[in-house]
């Protein structure tokens, strides 16, 4: 990792520590779980990437589903998902799953029998 890339994740993990974010944040040394009320969020950071799983248990071995964002734009993500309008929705199907970051006052789509969703409670 060259001192350029470190640096950024070193932001990154120093804004973690120092934002108020809502729910609950465990932080390790390059990566840090959330707790959104419902949905757990885990980031790991890498030198050119974040990869955030995804999940509605907190252990890692129920991880199901995850994506990947450059460093620039994680802050700006947690931003989005920290803000008090706004809920995290995850979706898994029989194709794969689906992350989205949501209105809180929008409509909650229900269940189905293969189509399940998730909402963050925070």
């Amino acid at each position: 990792m060259n001192a350029e890339n470190k640096n950024e994740a070193d932001t990154i993990m120093a804004y973690v520590k120092s934002a108020s974010l809502k729910g609950s944040v465990e932080i390790d040394e390059h990566s840090f779980l959330w707790d959104l009320g419902g949905v757990y969020l885990q980031f790991y950071i890498d030198a050119y990437e974040t990869t955030v799983f995804y999940s509605y248990q907190k252990s890692q071995f129920f991880n199901r589903g995850h994506f990947h964002e450059d460093n620039c734009d994680i802050i700006s993500l947690i931003d989005e998902i920290n803000d008090k309008d706004k809920i995290v929705r995850i979706t898994f199907h029989a194709l794969g799953s689906s992350f989205c970051v949501v209105d809180k006052a929008c409509t909650k789509k229900k269940s189905r029998l293969f189509i399940r969703r998730y909402y963050s409670s925070l």
